[in-house]
């Protein structure tokens, strides 16, 4: 009998945004290479935990409630991964929210609102990476990987843009200074992926969610979105090679079309 490929035996991932459609699916791929996955979100993600486990077994995720606005609550899950005998291997900084509600352009943005959607966006992956690196430093080995957003403003609320954005630099700066650990960092950038967040930006609009989605499918060069299952198969890739050359590598995600505008 062939045995099971996994790769990611007895390494720590931890996943941020894991309630959402892209953090559901990069967990099920990370635990299904054998990872121990503990699973991040502002939501309980228990029955996502228990119906990844029942897929495809291994260890059983870890879901743990964390609002990552909140410097103590982001300390405390750090803590308890650390008495739980782990360091976090692999960090994927995936939560996001896409901004406050109303006016998320300028100059109509409220600050405040502003502030909140970088203290999630970016605030805590910067947080999160510090908590991380000491361990990841120690056994020379680890990985950083960010869902960021493509350098565009088209569509693309302001306050996420600016958190989002921010990966392609923070990821490219993190893979110079810690290449010398084996710590490889990833950045991809996503646009027009099908996920419910994406679902629900279509109705906030007062437009047909499936004429809508229909229309963003036709934009991309393969007629079709990005769809979660697919990034989460990006992230493992950069996760598990060890080509000491693929790093602080930045790629965009959507079907060419900030290239066909």
């Amino acid at each position: 009998m062939e045995k099971e490929y996994r790769p990611l035996q007895e390494r720590v991932t931890l996943v941020t945004g894991a309630g959402g459609g892209i953090g559901q699916k990069i967990c099920q791929e990370f635990a299904q290479l054998g990872s121990h996955v503990y699973m991040c979100d502002i939501a309980n993600t228990q029955e996502i935990a228990d119906q990844i486990y029942a897929e495809v077994g291994g260890i059983r995720p870890t879901p743990i409630q964390c609002d990552l606005s909140k410097k103590e609550e982001i300390m405390n899950m750090m803590d308890q991964i650390h008495k739980e005998g782990h360091g976090v291997d692999i960090l994927i900084n995936n939560a996001a929210i896409k901004g406050p509600a109303g006016k998320q352009s300028f100059p109509e943005m409220e600050f405040e609102g502003f502030k909140l959607t970088i203290a999630i966006d970016l605030s805590a992956a910067v947080h999160l990476t510090l908590l991380a690196l000491p361990h990841m430093r120690e056994q020379k080995w680890g990985r950083i990987l960010f869902t960021a957003a493509p350098l565009s403003s088209s569509g693309i609320p302001a306050p996420y843009l600016a958190g989002k954005a921010g990966f392609v630099g923070l990821s490219k700066h993190l893979a110079s200074k810690y290449k010398e650990d084996h710590i490889k960092t990833f950045a991809l950038a996503l646009r027009h992926t099908e996920t419910p967040m994406i679902r629900r930006v279509i109705a906030s609009k007062g437009i047909d969610v499936d004429e809508g989605l229909r229309k963003m499918h036709a934009k991309s060069l393969t007629g079709r979105m990005t769809n979660p299952a697919e990034i989460a198969k990006l992230f493992a890739y950069f996760a598990v090679t060890e080509n000491p050359d693929i790093t602080g590598v930045s790629l965009l995600s959507d079907g060419g079309i900030t290239y066909l505008r």
